[in-house]
């Protein structure tokens, strides 16, 4: 075997083995930062939720207030009637 084919045995492989690192190693930043991208998505449609949410307990806790203090006035009404009677 002569030197030119040993140099040829020996860097074929070692030049795939580079090439597939590096390849694997782009592939990897390409999923990183699909991966950061869907996150930041991810926190705003959360954050959508968040807002949307809040404004509908907001609305909520406000019916829900307004029927206390007519239930409040109904009793008084009632209790008002009672010390008549």
């Amino acid at each position: 075997m002569t030197n030119a084919q040993l140099y040829v045995a020996i860097c074929v492989p070692v030049l795939a083995m580079i090439f597939a690192m590096v390849t694997n190693f782009a592939l990897i930043s390409r999923v990183d930062k699909r991966i950061d991208e869907l996150g930041l998505r991810l926190d705003r449609r959360i954050d959508d939720v968040k807002d949307v949410l809040r404004a509908e307990m907001q609305r909520d806790h406000s019916e829900v207030m307004a029927k206390f203090a007519d239930v409040e006035r109904r009793l008084e009404r009632l209790e008002g009637e009672r010390r008549v009677i």
